[in-house]
């Protein structure tokens, strides 16, 4: 779907403010003749950009203020198939803020979180995907900070542990029963 300006205009303030009401963005939404936009005109914008999968409002979360840390790890995988069943495995952990397909050295990144250094390499070493089938090589890069975005889209604090997708059980982990990590359900 091809975005027109006052699509863009309405994404804009958003960005900049997604709890922005319809009445102020009515205000400052401007027509190709400089006239406002009425709060419907720009319901209706809104659902159409959500229903195209183009806008999502939601809640992200700051980890540098709650003291979180992240990391990325670099993939390469032994074939397509294999490359398939880490995203699949992957795709709705908590911990996991990115999962990209990448060319070059590694075809797959992940950008990672965790409460501290020692969760990010407890799942590094036992939970993340470097230690799964089709693995030939991977990198993983601490971060000190992440500068932009400053707030990242995580489900930390669902409470429901995705194990039966990644095929780690914590009941089955030394960390989970030593109360060294509360499982990746329970930030």
């Amino acid at each position: 779907m091809p975005l027109d300006q006052i699509d863009r205009q309405i994404l804009k303030l958003l960005f900049e403010n997604g709890r922005e009401s319809l009445s102020s963005l009515s205000l400052n939404v401007l027509k190709s003749n400089k006239e406002t936009m009425s709060h419907a005109g720009i319901a209706k914008r809104i659902s159409k950009l959500e229903d195209e999968r183009i806008l999502k409002i939601q809640g992200n979360i700051g980890i540098k203020n709650l003291n979180y840390f992240a990391a990325f790890i670099l993939i390469e995988m032994k074939n397509y198939d294999e490359l398939q069943n880490i995203i699949e495995a992957y795709s709705e952990c908590p911990r996991v803020f990115l999962l990209a397909q990448v060319t070059g050295q590694y075809n797959l990144i992940l950008g990672i979180i965790g409460q501290n250094v020692d969760v990010l390499h407890r799942y590094i070493n036992y939970c993340g995907p470097t230690n799964k089938k089709g693995i030939l090589h991977s990198m993983v890069m601490f971060t000190s900070e992440i500068i932009v975005p400053q707030f990242l889209p995580l489900n930390l604090f669902s409470g429901i542990s995705k194990e039966d997708k990644c095929s780690n059980i914590c009941c089955d982990c030394a960390a989970f029963l030593d109360k060294k990590c509360s499982g990746c359900g329970n930030f």
